[in-house]
């Protein structure tokens, strides 16, 4: 009578875990499908230009799913797009906590960073960077720019050497380091980065404007 005891006690015990199981299972499917279509339908508004309503989209499952790494990367992401730069400093700040080697949020972060003119946090978070990947161009290149926009022109010239050296075709590094040498006075190098910049998107706005302001 013992072992038939223990035999039944046995089964109800597999009988519950299994029922929880199943139970648990049914809870992340659920959870999983809601985050998929609120994904789904933010990427629908990105599509559109619709960047309130793609942010929105993902708002509404954030309090259940603060800590979700992808999630608040891509509100950070669409509320940059939205010219919402503090709320999307917000979201960036939270990927980097739950992932702190993640250099794409790191990346991300930057944006609205550069958007409120927080250039010495630019620096810092472009250094966090090179701490995870060495000699990573983009770092160099954003600590480039930042020093840039607060006129350490030496600084800047610096890490965008570096950059294209890396990165010789480069449009970005090779736009940002013509200004740098043309705010050093170093016009003829200006005019060769212009020039290569021109090469690699002939049709640049961008380009276009430096090399008349060079050339005049």
């Amino acid at each position: 009578m013992i072992f038939k005891h223990k035999k039944i006690n046995t089964m109800k015990n597999t009988i519950l875990t299994s029922s929880l199981l199943l139970f648990f299972t049914l809870g992340i499917n659920a959870q999983n499908n809601k985050l998929l279509k609120a994904f789904e339908q933010s990427y629908s508004h990105e599509k559109n230009m619709e960047f309130t309503k793609a942010a929105h989209d993902l708002e509404v499952i954030y309090p259940t799913n603060m800590a979700n790494y992808e999630l608040n990367l891509r509100l950070g992401w669409l509320t940059y797009l939205s010219g919402n730069f503090k709320e999307s400093e917000k979201f960036y700040s939270k990927a980097i906590t739950l992932k702190p080697f993640a250099i794409e949020a790191i990346y991300g972060n930057i944006l609205p960073l550069l958007g409120q003119k927080k250039y010495t946090d630019v620096i810092q978070l472009a250094n966090k960077a090179l701490t995870i990947a060495p000699n990573d161009s983009k770092a160099e290149y954003f600590i480039g720019l930042a020093n840039y926009y607060k006129k350490d022109y030496l600084k800047a010239e610096k890490y965008l050497e570096k950059a294209i050296n890396k990165y010789p075709f480069d449009l970005d590094i090779n736009l940002m380091l013509g200004w740098t040498k043309f705010a050093l006075g170093k016009k003829n190098e200006a005019k060769l980065l212009f020039q290569i910049a021109q090469r690699n998107a002939p049709n640049s706005i961008g380009v276009k404007t430096a090399l008349e302001i060079i050339s005049k």
